[in-house]
């Protein structure tokens, strides 16, 4: 029985590094395509690069109801709630990405922007690509009054994506706000 175990732990163990290497693999494919990508197809690959993000592969079994309980503290507006799950997602595996953007996102609506910047550059230090925490710096940013940092936020997020809409369009937007033309 030990031996089974051992042979079942050891498989486990070593699949690990392969899923790791398989989701890179993966996100690194759909972020080449999302350079070149017709705009029509723009949002199918951001679900795609969405699902990725969100799907939790990490040890700690008890994130993904963390995840649930957040996400459904969010929906219904409840964000102290919604933060204080996603600070216990982050607690236990502070290497998801997702859980500190999930974070930023509830003290955003909090009202803590200083808050959700520090989760934000968590989550960019852990996946520089992320576009939905890009954009969220960008809303951080203007809610500062710090216009060039917006635009300089959603210029990085049309680098990753260059077909995204609303950057572009709050690119626009700013610009004329910074040049004195009512929006």
């Amino acid at each position: 029985m030990r031996r089974v175990f051992a042979l079942l732990l050891s498989a486990v163990l070593l699949a690990v590094p392969a899923m790791a290497q398989d989701r890179a693999a993966q996100l690194n494919a759909l972020f080449d395509q999302l350079k070149t990508v017709a705009p029509e197809d723009e949002p199918a690959l951001q679900i795609q690069i969405w699902q990725i993000w969100l799907a939790y592969d990490g040890q700690d079994p008890d994130v993904p109801g963390l995840l649930q309980r957040g996400n459904t503290a969010m929906a219904g507006q409840d964000y102290a709630v919604a933060e204080a799950a996603f600070s216990a997602v982050i607690q236990r595996d502070p290497a998801y990405a997702e859980g500190w953007n999930r974070r930023a996102t509830a003290r955003y609506l909090r009202g803590d922007i200083r808050g959700s910047i520090a989760d934000i550059d968590q989550v960019l230090a852990r996946e520089p690509r992320h576009f939905g925490a890009l954009s969220g710096l960008g809303l951080c940013r203007i809610k500062l009054g710090d216009i060039p940092g917006a635009i300089d936020a959603y210029q990085r997020v049309l680098a990753i994506d260059p077909q995204m809409a609303t950057a572009r369009g709050q690119i626009e937007q700013l610009r004329k706000l910074q040049a004195g033309d009512p929006i």
